[in-house]
């Protein structure tokens, strides 16, 4: 796992260790930021404001930022709901979710 760089020498053990948890934690951060990336195209207007998917109100700047959303709290809390009580039931479940909740 460790790739040793030409002229870098990784003899020792804690070296090595520490230098294969780097590379782990660096492809783990890279995998986090591709799950942060939404999966729909966000709803934005030329001010740059993006609204909610399901009900078109206005996300915080700060919950944007955070988590690149593109639901409010509210509406992402009650497909998180909904998906917890469909889990296991088939494809049917995500048909009505997205149907229930607005979604395209």
């Amino acid at each position: 796992m460790a790739e040793i760089i030409q002229g870098e020498r990784l003899t020792d053990a804690a070296d090595i260790g520490a230098k294969n948890t780097e590379e782990y934690l660096e492809e783990a951060l890279a995998r986090q930021r591709e799950a942060l990336v939404p999966q729909e195209e966000p709803d934005e207007d030329a001010e740059g404001r993006r609204y909610c998917l399901d009900c078109a109100e206005i996300i915080p700047q700060e919950r944007v930022a955070a988590v690149q959303a593109v639901r409010c709290v509210t509406c992402a809390s009650k497909r998180e709901r909904f998906a917890k009580l469909t889990k296991g039931r088939g494809g049917a479940g995500r048909v009505m979710n997205d149907e229930e909740f607005g979604g395209k």
